[in-house]
């Protein structure tokens, strides 16, 4: 008797509880006659950023698109865009008194103006790296550093952070490492820096750099090598048989002078 008594409370509780839904859930929605007739703006296509790192810019085709679907009052707007503002690391070797600048300044960011922007270097000196804990503040407070002249005290890593100063927000990263060499110890010359295998790659040979192999030769080279190495032992060859030849006839002239005799 007590478990149907229980039984019967919590059956009459459930159909408590849900009946209303039942009563009231209406079996059709009704959308308002205003949200029938509303019309929004929507962006109907959208191209990519202009730059893979960094802040850069796309275009947007904004439309009114209303209950009928149709695009009405298309227009087309350029916005901001930011697919990662880590953008790597940019390599620079020079020669000692000899003036260069290292800048983070790209094309989107002079087309907003470097007004806009707060720009932040710091320096790894001696040292080419991205190890953020290795960098000390470096004072420059345009886009750009230069050097004039540059020296060897001016190597290491260069960073620079570019932030929108209307929020603060970092939009762009860059490493820069600079090496600054004497003009006595190397000589930036492109075919004088190469070993023997780049040279002969360079000459237009397939060389295996990886497995130090020797130089092999363009197809029709190697059919002229073995043309004339058959030439050659054919040549021999022939050489050998007319001796051979040659020196029997003898032999037999000189026998038969012999019997006579």
């Amino acid at each position: 008797m007590r478990t149907s008594a229980a039984t019967l409370i919590l059956g009459g509780l459930v159909l408590a509880t849900y009946a209303p839904l039942v009563v009231t859930f209406p079996k059709t929605l009704a959308i308002p006659k205003k949200l029938q007739e509303a019309v929004g703006k929507v962006v109907v296509n959208a191209t990519t950023c202009t730059v893979t790192c960094g802040l850069g810019y796309k275009e947007e085709t904004v439309c009114e698109v209303g209950p009928d679907g149709v695009r009405r009052k298309c227009q087309v707007q350029r916005v901001e865009c930011l697919t990662s503002w880590v953008c790597g690391m940019l390599h620079f070797t020079v020669l000692t008194g000899t003036g260069f600048e290292l800048s983070c300044l790209s094309p989107d960011i002079l087309a907003m103006g470097r007004e806009a922007f707060r720009f932040t270097w710091r320096l790894a000196r001696g040292i080419i790296s991205t190890d953020d804990e290795v960098f000390r503040p470096f004072r420059a407070a345009s886009h750009a550093v230069r050097l004039e002249p540059a020296r060897e005290y001016d190597s290491g890593t260069y960073r620079c952070d570019v932030q929108l100063l209307r929020n603060l927000r970092l939009v762009k990263r860059l490493y820069l490492g600079l090496r600054v060499l004497p003009p006595d110890l190397v000589h930036l010359r492109f075919h004088q820096s190469l070993t023997e295998e780049q040279k002969l790659v360079d000459a237009g040979l397939e060389v295996d750099l990886g497995n130090h192999s020797r130089p092999r030769r363009p197809p029709w080279r190697r059919k002229v090598a073995v043309a004339l190495g058959v030439g050659v032992a054919g040549g021999v060859t022939g050489s050998v048989l007319v001796s051979l030849v040659v020196y029997r006839g003898l032999r037999a002239t000189h026998s038969r002078a012999s019997l006579k005799t």
